[in-house]
């Protein structure tokens, strides 16, 4: 068991200095911080706000999207067969959009929202140690191509970084007062977290051990014992999904090629031009970053970046063991995107050291750069944006009763928000009289996607009719004078993917 610390008594090894030495520290007068902050802010809910729409809501919104509109209690009674997370984010944005409509603005508004709260709230972690800290921790939040990019979509990742967040504030704070309030603060955090998504029990598990071993186990044991309850109320949803095998298309990829997509989304976001490029240079910098903490940080400095080095360590390495050993293949680089909290406050601490503010501020400042530009090029250049599905939608003839389409499996969600309700084909064989075959573009890891392959040769008895392309698909239009019956399997062949879905509009 770890020493005991009265609350009002000295700090053990590792443990910070006051809120106002650690202010003073900083360099950084409290208003002139808070105005930053402020500014930073503002930047931020302009930028996730005001580009909100650019891109097509894409398949995995459409499910959101989807299970909410059939109410509440149809939501929570599908959610075990819909989802792979805990209630928590849709019970929220159900109730959110009894207030802001339930169109793909609406949904979306809310991650806008709670993304825009976290920039604050990596100020206030990073002010933790420093006042300086908590400036850059903030600037990379409002920037990061990954946070503005979960920040503009309609699941549950904006809510479980600004939670993950607010969990690592209390957790610093109990650090420094371990008192009963605080450390309820931060297991309250916790749970809610983990109540959006099963990953956050990832980031709770090395707070919870370092802050037993500083002020002991006794101590945390209740607040961290409730944390846990929770979990194991989640247990029975988590079983039920996990064996549904709705995540199984994680384990299509090596793992190494993971590790390597999550590094890169936590640099420069999910895809973009020259990504490699950009993800290689924002890579050394925030090296950069690091070395600068290790060679010129002070005594806080250096153990705040320690402890935010051991919950990110810990948060990716245990999901990476746990699909090395076969036991569960989970790792996945939306998984672990909440580590990146205390992967910025990290950086931050770098490039926010006091003994040299220069050479911080160069390795930040191109940081920033990099980031602004990554999501600059994303939001011009159309083909490196989500699916369009809008697009797609657009690009459909009007409806005909009598219309099968046929695209990537589950196309029909994405295309039922924007066109109204469809039908699966479920039947070996359809009687049509047009037929819409759906392709996407390909993404290709550090080129650039490979243009949608549109489909050109009419299945026997059609003719083709139209062809329309965009950025990301291609949409083809094939008639025939009357009613003809085709075999499901044919159509699927001629699309080229036996798991092509069939379906109608109506």
């Amino acid at each position: 068991m770890g020493t005991r610390v009265a609350p009002d008594g000295p700090f053990l090894e590792g443990q910070r200095l006051t809120a106002s030495r650690r202010r003073a520290a900083g360099g950084v007068d409290a208003r002139t911080a808070g105005l930053i902050v402020l500014a930073l802010t503002v930047f931020g809910a302009a930028l996730r706000f005001g580009t909100l729409d650019v891109q097509s809501i894409w398949l995995d919104e459409s499910a959101t999207l989807l299970l909410v509109h059939r109410g509440l209690s149809g939501m929570l009674s599908h959610l075990g067969a819909s989802e792979s997370t805990p209630p928590l984010y849709y019970i929220a944005v159900w109730a959110w959009t009894k207030v802001f409509g339930s169109g793909p603005i609406g949904f979306r508004s809310f991650s806008a929202l709670v993304g825009t709260v976290t920039i604050p709230l990596l100020y206030l972690c990073g002010r933790q140690i420093s006042t300086r800290v908590g400036l850059w921790a903030a600037a990379l939040t409002a920037v990061n191509p990954a946070m503005y990019y979960y920040s503009q979509e309609a699941r549950c990742y904006a809510l479980l970084i600004m939670l993950s967040a607010a969990a690592l504030l209390c957790w610093q704070r109990a650090l420094e007062q371990p008192d009963g309030r605080r450390l309820w603060l931060w297991a309250l955090m916790s749970a809610l977290a983990v109540l959006t998504h099963y990953f956050a029990a990832f980031l709770f598990l090395p707070e919870a051990v370092i802050l037993a071993r500083r002020v002991g186990w006794r101590r945390i044991a209740p607040a961290a014992g409730a944390v846990v309850v929770v979990g194991i109320a989640l247990l029975p949803l988590a079983v039920r999904q996990r064996s549904d095998g709705k995540a199984s298309w994680i384990e299509g990829a090596s793992l190494a090629n993971r590790l390597a997509e999550s590094a890169k989304q936590f640099l420069v976001g999910l895809y973009g031009p020259v990504e490699i490029l950009t993800a290689a240079v924002a890579g050394l910098l925030a090296l950069a970053a690091i070395v600068l903490l290790m060679r010129a940080g002070g005594r806080e400095e250096r153990l705040g970046g320690r402890d935010m080095a051991l919950i990110a360590g810990t948060a990716i390495a245990i999901p990476a063991l746990l699909s090395i050993s076969h036991v569960m293949d989970i790792y996945d680089g939306r998984n672990v995107i909440a580590a990146w909290v205390p992967v910025a406050v990290l950086i931050a601490a770098g490039v926010g050291v006091a003994r040299a503010p220069r050479a911080g501020a160069v390795i930040g400042g191109c940081l920033l750069a990099v980031s602004l530009a990554v999501i600059l090029a994303t939001n011009l250049i159309d083909g490196y944006q989500r699916d369009d599905w809008r697009g797609i939608a657009r690009s459909l003839p009007a409806a005909s009763a009598a219309r099968v389409i046929v695209g990537p499996r589950f196309a029909s969600s994405p295309i039922a928000i924007y066109r109204g309700p469809t039908a699966e084909v479920r039947s070996t064989s359809v009687s049509t009289s047009e037929l819409a075959f759906v392709t996407l573009r390909t993404r290709n890891t550090g080129r650039s996607p490979t243009p949608a392959l549109a489909l050109t040769t009419p299945p026997r008895g059609f003719k083709l009719v139209a062809v329309k392309k965009g950025e990301s698909f291609a949409v083809t239009t094939f008639r025939a004078p009357t009613a003809v019956t085709v075999s499901a399997a044919a159509l699927r062949s001629d699309y080229g993917d036996q798991e092509a879905e069939l379906f109608r509009e109506g």
